[in-house]
């Protein structure tokens, strides 16, 4: 039987940025950035650039998570390489979502420089204000700390029956 042979094609550029738990700790936010550079590496890609954006807010709860921490990433490789990757990804209970976009076809020449393809964990800070309201404040039923100074109504000024000045 003839095999057939695979024309090896020049790598891709994709990025894909993770969202993580916002309770999970230095550590293993950093054992889910050596699983990535692992794939990454196993499927003859080449990372990039790696980014932690930080702790920000959902634009909706995600299990029942407001904020979540972002990861960026950006690397070179195939299809198979993307499907191992979000593979990995839906496999971390850690991770909440995740999205990978090709960029280009041809990359071009591209220089990796190892300090940008570093993981660095953003440590929570102890006594961090968390910035979810709880359920009593978003119904409004207890104060909410972060309300706006109400303003006052100019006690001067005459109104009638409908609102309107006199």
């Amino acid at each position: 039987m003839a095999e057939a042979v695979k024309a090896k094609l020049p790598p891709r550029e994709y990025e894909a940025i993770y969202i993580v738990r916002p309770d999970v700790d230095k550590e293993t936010s950093e054992r889910i950035a050596q699983r990535v550079a692992e794939v990454v590496s196993k499927n003859d890609g080449t990372l990039t650039l790696v980014e932690n954006w930080g702790r920000r807010p959902l634009a909706y709860p995600v299990q029942h998570q407001k904020r979540g921490n972002y990861v960026y990433l950006n690397f070179l490789g195939d299809g198979a390489l993307v499907a191992e990757l979000e593979r990995n990804f839906r496999l971390l209970d850690e991770v909440m979502r995740f999205q990978t976009v090709k960029l280009s076809d041809d990359p071009g020449d591209v220089v990796v420089d190892e300090s940008r393809t570093k993981f660095e964990a953003i440590e929570r800070v102890e006594g961090e204000e968390d910035d979810d309201l709880t359920l009593e404040q978003e119904l409004g039923l207890v104060a909410n700390p972060r309300a706006q100074a109400r303003v006052e109504i100019d006690d001067d000024l005459d109104y009638d029956d409908d609102g309107d000045d006199l």
